[in-house]
């Protein structure tokens, strides 16, 4: 569910309360009417409405003193509960009838994106989350970005950037993740930075799919024809070299006191935001199915990880996208 759907639901929300605060003040309001009740109602202000809600109810002195001399009330208690009536039906039958006008593949899937609402609501956010289904977390990755997009856009001066550490290239190289890559290259044309790196070994960089998986991603930070900007690095790393680096094998004893993290480290893949952590493993052979993935929040967690002292020239090697890719350089043994 990205921002504008969750905006939605809020904002469904929010009419629902003011729909129940207003019958609250219709009834407290015709149960303390007097003769003047209409005047009442021209001249009063939305604070007195909402103190009504609030306000012990007290006898109307008016309507008391007007009984005592044998005058007749102004509204008989029967239109009185006619007029409530007619206004609580009116209220409740607006938004069903609303509601069963819209077709039902419609009101299906907003009924499941405000119980997916519902459900991240009442999630604490210093506990893991942990999707059904790495597919599930593949979609909120992307709702991600596509926010911190959404932010650039809103004022570019701020800096918004995030590191990945891939240790599987494969997915690239099916459509599971073609959405996550425009969400990839939105966030990078509006001024966002991406640092990225494939642990691959000499063997695999010979491999056809990988250099197509490596031409795709160059695409990410694509200015113009032949030109790319700075906002997306491209970085590639012998698994064989960088396991044996004090840096690696730091982030190794590190990651392992995260939550679900009883595997090896070079079975999961990781991407690092400012304020939040994303893992993912449990690979299917034929990478068909997306894996377990994690989503993390709480700060004490999030700091625990920081692939950036990974992305130096004494560990990995950057790719160049202006050139390429046959120049690429073994790694340095």
């Amino acid at each position: 569910m990205n921002g504008r759907d969750i905006i939605n639901v809020v904002w469904l929300v929010i009419v629902g309360i003011v729909v129940l605060c207003l019958v609250r003040v219709i009834i407290v309001a015709l149960r303390e009417s007097t003769g003047d009740f209409s005047a009442r109602l021209k001249f009063l202000r939305a604070i007195d409405f909402m103190l009504k809600i609030v306000r012990p109810k007290r006898p109307s002195t008016t309507l008391a003193s007007r009984n005592a001399k044998g005058g007749p009330p102004p509204f008989s208690h029967h239109w009185l509960a006619v007029l409530v009536a007619f206004a609580g039906l009116l209220i409740i039958a607006t938004p069903v009838c609303w509601w069963m006008s819209k077709p039902p593949l419609w009101r299906a899937l907003l009924t499941s994106e405000f119980n997916k609402f519902l459900t991240m609501a009442a999630h604490d956010p210093n506990r893991p989350w942990q999707p059904p289904s790495g597919r599930a977390t593949l979609d909120q990755i992307t709702t991600v970005v596509d926010t911190l997009s959404d932010k650039l856009r809103k004022n570019p001066y701020q800096t918004k950037e995030f590191w990945v550490l891939d240790h599987y290239w494969q997915y690239w190289n099916t459509q599971k993740l073609d959405e996550y890559l425009l969400a990839n290259k939105m966030f990078v044309a509006n001024g966002g930075k991406i640092h990225r790196m494939f642990l691959l070994t000499n063997e695999e960089l010979q491999n056809p799919e990988v250099r197509n998986v490596l031409q795709e991603q160059c695409s990410i930070g694509r200015l113009a024809s032949g030109q790319t900007g700075n906002g997306f690095e491209l970085w590639r790393a012998d698994p064989k070299v960088i396991s044996g680096r004090e840096e690696y094998e730091g982030l190794t004893r590190a990651f392992q006191q995260l939550p679900d993290t009883n595997k090896a480290f070079h079975d999961f893949d990781i991407i690092q935001f400012s304020d939040a952590l994303y893992y993912s493993s449990d690979f299917s052979p034929d990478y068909r199915v997306m894996g377990r993935s994690i989503l993390i929040f709480n700060p004490e967690l999030v700091s625990k990880i920081d692939l950036r002292p990974l992305f130096k020239k004494s560990i990995a090697e950057p790719i160049s996208c202006d050139q390429p890719l046959p120049v690429l350089r073994a790694a340095r043994k």
